[in-house]
């Protein structure tokens, strides 16, 4: 009798899944994102080089949208990579841009390095980035023009092995 219960009570509790992420609101247009990338490294809490990688422009989209759905839908613009343990690694720089019914703008944009060696944190977890850093950004009206910096993950900061993390500038021009 005990185990009907509880088998009972464990299919009554709700499942806690991940949802997928939002479809892509309509585009309206695209805009131009530059972004200058630099790998910070540090030793005993003490930064000991500073490297620049790249700098590049490409087009982002811009949605029709609150914010949410163009976090998880925005687009690549290729062309940065970094020399690590001797092999090219690929900069991923992504970033979009929205305008909402309110006249509120958002922007979005990131950059990460996945080494093909990156092992998961969790059994549930994706392979887990060198470096990486992201921002978001909200302004009131339609902005022809937004400059942000970008903040590194401290997780990916406190588990990389020696210690290291993207900072990022973007510019993007409507």
């Amino acid at each position: 009798m005990p185990l009907l219960t509880v088998s009972l009570l464990l299919s009554a509790l709700p499942a806690y899944a991940v949802p997928p992420p939002a479809p892509a609101p309509p585009i309206l247009r695209f805009a131009r994102m530059t972004a200058e990338v630099q790998l910070i490294e540090a030793n005993n809490g003490t930064v000991t080089k500073i490297t620049k990688l790249c700098k590049v422009t490409g087009k982002i989209p811009i949605y029709s949208d609150t914010g949410g759905a163009s976090r998880s839908n925005k687009r690549e613009i290729s062309g940065c990579s970094m020399d690590w343990k001797g092999k090219k690694q690929s900069v991923f720089v992504r970033g979009a841009m929205a305008i909402s019914k309110g006249q509120v703008t958002y922007a979005t944009a990131s950059v990460s390095v996945v080494p093909p060696d990156a092992i998961p944190l969790c059994s549930v977890c994706g392979p887990q980035p060198l470096a990486d850093s992201d921002a978001e950004v909200k302004v009131r009206g339609a902005a022809k023009s937004l400059t942000f910096s970008l903040s590194p993950n401290p997780v990916s900061i406190l588990n990389a092995k020696p210690t290291v993390w993207l900072e990022a500038d973007i510019e993007v021009v409507d």
